[in-house]
């Protein structure tokens, strides 16, 4: 299965101006998330459900996986989900990213050079695995790769993708799309990137998430580096289990209970009605004030939303900004944790700035279920170096309060619903 990501930007705005979006569905590894959005510029809530993986079965996947495929079909019946067709993210902790460099020859498939070097690479038949690909636009690979062609190169088992479609099935579901979560995570703030001169503009997305850390960079909306890093929430909450002799469930519960959160400003409009309005009076503000001044070449902040000169629905600000926290408390330290994961989000940026010679990524967006926690946001911010920022995409979907929500409080930041809200707005591709 090749995949073209300029082929899915160009069918995402037409899929954008669609009404009733197909059904999002996330199995995520500490919870399972379904979502729908009616379409259009301002995506509004049709309906939403979650459930969390019990404690017990956390750390094992296949219980994990099993668990939420019996559960889909009840999550879908308990909430005014319309239609049958769904989309699925395939979890990124279980599929394979590495960029990888190909001669450019004329005649020959990047395909089929993708699929040869994936299998080879793993030692498993090329039948077992569902590939895709994304070409990186502009860059310069060194070294051996000179004069080459950069691509991300991913799989995923085909046995487990089969589970998902059948779990889809079972949840009288029709499966109409597979997006891997890099690509829902570029789709959830494609809003922030709609100008001309976005592409121009370097984007770090950390996915700061309980399986994995997914890092993500993007020129815009072009993504041109992904990786997935095995160290997130469940590392941690082994680490506090070791040093408080404790079971993980509990462990993670003092983990949770000693962080300090990230503040957030209010959550934005909630119908499409006063979002509409508050974007039409910032224009006439903006009309009324003169000429904005002229850009800089200065690193552009999440906090506004250009188009309209209003800050951007759940944007923390920059999390330096807020009063200091500690990751941990005196009964337990997450220093080697916190030491493993910075330096691996460190070393994606340096492999960025090799292979775009010059350029340098300009600012950074936290997202995912640990990212609430402001000690470990500060801590990754002061270590890369960039001005960072929680983002909370689902606050700019319009919503009334009244639409079928189980297992969710969309009145409070949810940025671990990022993945399911980007990949509501991907097209359909299968």
């Amino acid at each position: 299965m090749a995949f073209s990501f300029g082929r899915m930007k160009s069918a995402a705005m037409g899929h954008l101006a669609l009404g009733t979006l197909p059904i999002a569905v996330d199995f995520g590894a500490s919870s399972l998330k379904v979502l729908q959005l009616e379409g259009g510029d301002a995506p509004s809530l049709i309906a939403a459900a979650a459930v969390d993986v019990p404690d017990n079965i956390l750390h094992d996947a296949g219980k994990r996986f099993a668990f939420q495929f019996q559960a889909l079909p009840k999550l879908i019946r308990s909430a005014g989900f319309k239609g049958r067709r769904a989309m699925c993210a395939i979890p990124a902790a279980h599929m394979f990213c590495k960029h990888m460099q190909f001669p450019k020859a004329e005649g020959v498939e990047l395909k089929s050079l993708v699929q040869a070097a994936v299998h080879q690479h793993l030692a498993c038949p090329p039948e077992a695995l569902v590939y895709r690909h994304v070409p990186v636009e502009g860059a310069q690979p060194v070294g051996t790769g000179a004069g080459k062609t950069e691509v991300i190169c991913l799989a995923a088992a085909r046995e487990m993708i089969g589970r998902m479609m059948i779990a889809l099935r079972e949840a009288r579901l029709e499966c109409v799309g597979m997006h891997p979560e890099y690509s829902a995570t570029m789709a959830a703030f494609a809003h922030l990137n709609r100008r001309a001169e976005d592409a121009n503009l370097a984007t770090l997305y950390l996915d700061l998430a309980y399986g994995a850390t997914k890092v993500v960079i993007g020129h815009g909306t072009n993504l041109v580096f992904a990786k997935t890093v095995p160290m997130a929430g469940a590392e941690f909450d082994e680490a506090v289990a070791r040093a408080l002799d404790v079971q993980t469930g509990e462990a993670r519960a003092r983990r949770l209970a000693a962080a300090e959160l990230v503040a957030h400003p209010a959550p934005g409009p909630k119908t499409p009605g006063a979002a509409g309005h508050a974007m039409l009076n910032a224009a006439r503000r903006q009309a009324g004030a003169g000429d904005a001044p002229a850009e800089g070449d200065s690193p552009v902040a999440l906090a506004e939303d250009r188009r309209v000169g209003l800050p951007v629905p759940g944007s923390s600000g920059d999390v330096m900004s807020q009063p200091p926290a500690r990751v941990a408390t005196d009964g337990f330290d997450l220093s080697d944790q916190l030491e493993v994961l910075t330096d691996e989000v460190a070393g994606c940026l340096r492999y960025y700035e090799a292979i775009f010679p010059g350029r340098k990524v300009q600012r950074a967006v936290l997202f995912g279920g640990e990212s609430r926690h402001r000690g470990l946001c500060q801590q990754v911010a002061r270590r890369i170096r960039l001005a960072a920022q929680v983002a909370d995409p689902v606050a700019r979907m319009a919503r009334t309060g009244n639409e079928p929500c189980v297992g969710v409080d969309f009145s409070q930041p949810q940025p671990g619903w990022t993945v399911a809200f980007g990949l509501s707005l991907c097209p359909p591709d299968l």
